[in-house]
């Protein structure tokens, strides 16, 4: 069952501002700003998609670049990338796995599943899997 959005946003912030003392960083308007945006998305927004939105607010684009590399450092989001498209920013942090659309590039949460997949044998610490299943959604099928 997903949260309300309202709920999602808020929650995301109070953990947001109790990181940001932790880490010692204040917590700006401006990225304040950054986060409720990213928190109220679930289409894994890029820069330039959450920037169109704080820019209104008066936050620039390369404090809205600086503002989601502190929210992916504090653990509060992660970055979505694929070959061909620019990195995408995900508020969803809880172990899933994600669907890329080939026709129109949407990107959609898949619930994860372990993974059969064994990991790289050498010397590697691996504290991640991410699988991305690539096909056509359901709006480009037809």
């Amino acid at each position: 069952m997903s949260l309300d959005p309202h709920l999602r946003v808020a929650t995301g912030l109070a953990e947001f501002e109790a990181r940001c003392e932790q880490a010692h960083l204040p917590v700006t308007s401006q990225r304040r700003a950054v986060v409720e945006t990213l928190l109220s998305r679930t289409d894994h927004p890029t820069v330039d998609d959450i920037y169109a939105v704080v820019r209104e607010r008066g936050v620039s684009l390369a404090t809205t670049y600086r503002a989601l590399e502190t929210i992916v450092a504090l653990g509060l989001a992660r970055r979505v990338a694929h070959t061909g498209s620019a990195v995408r920013f995900d508020p969803n942090t809880s172990a899933h796995h994600h669907f890329l659309c080939d026709a129109c590039g949407a990107i959609a949460d898949v619930a994860w599943k372990p993974s059969p997949i064994e990991p790289p044998a050498g010397d590697f610490d691996v504290h991640e899997t991410s699988v991305l299943y690539r096909g056509i959604c359901a709006d480009c099928r037809f």
